[in-house]
């Protein structure tokens, strides 16, 4: 249960930070992170799309170098064929540096 309340309140987290990274792309309706298999869920509203992107990415991981955080994703899978070309070519593996302002959060929840 303490998983569950964990995972909500990160995925809550998570989307208003992404909201405010993506704004001029589109918006994040959805967001769900399951900490204990290590995957993401998520759904996004692009601009001039009608349709919400769905984005599902198999496994993360959080890893930590000198003080910072970083998030790598791992098996992403699109509504979108052309975007999991994309995807698979840009991201598949790559680390992203995590905001400290997020990572404090992570180092206490995660």
């Amino acid at each position: 249960m303490f998983k569950k309340l964990k995972d909500t309140a990160l995925s809550k987290g998570a989307k208003v930070a992404i909201n405010a990274y993506i704004r001029k792309y589109g918006k994040m309706l959805k967001l769900n992170l399951d900490s204990k298999r290590k995957s993401i869920e998520l759904e996004v509203l692009l601009e001039g799309e009608k349709e919400p992107l769905t984005v599902k990415v198999e496994r993360y991981a959080l890893t930590e170098e000198k003080g910072k955080y970083f998030l790598k994703i791992y098996g992403i899978e699109t509504s979108r064929a052309w975007i999991n070309t994309l995807a698979s070519s840009y991201l598949e593996g790559k680390a992203f540096e995590i905001p400290e302002e997020y990572a404090k959060v992570l180092k206490v929840v995660v």
